[in-house]
């Protein structure tokens, strides 16, 4: 399945075996967070929100070979106005790509956060053509 396919893979597991065989695989563990904030803190803050996504496009097209996504939480904040979702599908145009999902699975959905906080995220994986791996 992870050499066949050009859509996001959902990681929605921390099984050591799953990410045995992502490595084995020959995925590389792409950190977003760290790279996307150092590229950002560049921006002025007033603008900052029109660069996030063409600047995550930047970071995943300098990989070569297929990526693990994780640790891409700030992809979620209410200011950036992403469909995170989406924006996966975007990426593996231009990567094969995994992604650790950092939230759960809850009945046929993808959450982020809960209710209670701004960056709260629910998708519902009928509505997006997903492949979740638990």
């Amino acid at each position: 399945m992870l050499e066949k396919t050009n859509t996001p893979i959902i990681l929605c597991s921390s099984a050591p075996r799953l990410k045995k065989i992502i490595a084995e695989a020959g995925y590389q563990e792409l950190r977003l967070n760290g790279l996307l904030a150092e590229a950002l803190v560049k921006k002025d803050a007033a603008i900052r929100p029109q660069f996030v996504s063409d600047e995550a496009i930047r970071i995943v097209s300098s990989i070569q070979g297929p990526i693990f996504l994780t640790d891409y939480e700030m992809l979620f904040d209410p200011r950036y106005s992403i469909d995170v979702i989406r924006f996966f599908y975007e990426l593996s145009r231009r990567a094969k790509i995994v992604i650790k999902w950092c939230g759960t699975l809850d009945d046929n959905h993808l959450v982020y956060a809960t209710p209670a906080y701004r960056d709260f995220h629910s998708y519902n994986i009928h509505d997006y053509d997903i492949t979740c791996v638990i």
